[in-house]
C-alpha cells in the first residue's frame, strides 16, 4: 500500500505531466487506499438503520444494509457534475466552505466510492482533491455495472452525531422555519429549547442516545423595527464540532411575511469561525469570518436590514 507522500506526489505528477503510465500507477494506487467522501443521509433515513450505526462508539462501523447516504456532488463551469473525493482530511479543509451543506465525511474505499458513482446517472465520473490537484476520473457505464450492490462504508459515532446536527442546523430546521413562517416562529419563540429538541425525535428515536436536552438551548427575541424581528439562538455546547453552529439568528419581517436564517459555526483547527446564510432555496451563502464576539447582533441586524 502506498504512503499518503507516495500517492501525493504521484497525483502531482498526474497533474502537471498527465500519460498512460503515470495514470496507471495512479489507479493501482488509489486501488488499494480509502479516500474520503461529503455525505448526508437522507432525513427519511429508518431509525433502525441510525440505531445500528452507533452500535459501538470506539470504531468506524460498517453500513448497515439498506442505508443511501447522499454523496456531494461538485459542478464545473461546463455544467458538468462530479463525486469529489479527498485523499486526507486537510485536502477537505482546502474546500471546506464549499462542501458545507455536507455535514459527514464518510471514510470509503475508493472501489467502493467508484461504485457509487457508476450507480449515479447524473454525474460524469470522479475528481480526486479537487481544490488542489483536481484530477478527474470520467467513467462508462454499462448494465453490470448498474446492477452492482454498493461496497459497504464506514461511520464512526462521532461522525453520527456531526451529521445529524448539522443536518438540524442546515437543513430540517431552515427549511420548516421558510416553510411554516410566522406560525413556526411564533412557536420557536414560545417554547424554545422544547421545540428544537423535536427536531432530534426521529434520527435518536430507536437509540435513546440523544445527547442534548431542551436546557441546552437559550432563546432571545427581540422586535428591532416594524420590519424585523429577531430571534437568537444559543446551541448547545456539547458535539459542537467543526462545521456546527455556535449561534443561530431567525429574522421575521411581519410586513413582507419574510423569514431569514443566519448561524454562527465553528472553524476548524486553526480557523476563525464562519456567517453562513441559508436561504428560502436551502442555498448556503458565505458571509465570511464571523465578526468578533459582541457584534455578531448588529452583523446579522445589518445583513437583514440591506436584504
Amino acid at each position: 500500500m502506498s504512503t499518503n507522500k507516495e500517492l501525493t506526489a504521484q497525483l502531482e505528477l498526474m497533474k502537471n505531466e498527465p500519460n498512460a503510465e503515470v495514470a496507471n500507477k495512479l489507479t493501482q494506487m488509489l486501488s488499494g487506499i480509502n479516500v474520503f467522501l461529503p455525505a448526508v443521509m437522507p432525513r427519511n433515513t429508518d431509525p433502525e438503520i441510525l440505531k445500528q450505526m452507533v452500535v459501538s462508539p470506539k470504531k468506524p462501523q460498517p453500513m448497515p444494509k439498506g442505508a443511501r447516504p447522499n454523496p456531494c456532488i461538485l459542478q464545473n463551469d461546463d455544467g458538468k457534475k462530479f463525486f469529489p473525493m479527498f485523499t486526507s482530511e486537510e485536502e477537505i479543509e482546502k474546500g471546506r466552505d464549499k462542501v458545507l451543506n455536507y455535514p459527514i465525511t464518510i471514510n470509503m474505499p475508493f472501489k467502493a466510492c467508484m461504485d457509487m458513482v457508476l450507480k449515479s446517472t447524473d454525474v460524469e465520473g470522479a475528481v480526486i482533491n479537487p481544490f488542489s490537484q483536481n484530477i478527474i476520473i470520467n467513467i462508462e457505464r454499462n448494465k453490470q455495472q448498474e446492477q452492482e450492490a454498493p461496497k459497504p462504508i464506514k461511520l464512526t459515532e462521532p461522525q453520527f452525531h456531526a451529521m445529524v446536527r448539522q443536518q438540524m442546523e442546515s437543513n430540517t430546521l431552515p427549511r420548516k422555519i421558510f416553510t411554516e413562517g410566522e406560525s413556526f416562529i411564533k412557536d420557536l419563540r414560545e417554547r424554545g429549547g422544547d421545540c428544537l429538541i423535536e427536531f432530534f425525535d426521529e434520527p435518536y428515536a430507536q437509540t435513546k442516545n440523544c445527547p442534548y436536552s431542551s436546557e441546552d438551548y437559550d432563546l432571545m427575541s427581540l422586535s428591532i423595527s416594524d420590519t424585523l424581528e429577531l430571534t437568537r439562538i444559543t446551541m448547545p455546547e456539547e458535539k459542537l464540532y467543526p462545521g456546527t453552529a455556535i449561534t443561530l439568528f431567525v429574522t421575521w419581517n411581519p410586513v413582507e411575511s419574510k423569514a431569514g436564517y443566519y448561524g454562527i459555526l465553528r472553524g476548524g483547527k486553526g480557523e476563525r469561525n464562519k456567517l453562513m446564510e441559508i436561504t428560502s432555496e436551502g442555498k448556503a451563502v458565505d458571509h465570511g469570518d464571523a465578526p468578533d464576539e459582541g457584534s455578531e447582533l448588529s452583523s446579522i441586524i445589518d445583513i437583514a436590514s440591506a436584504e
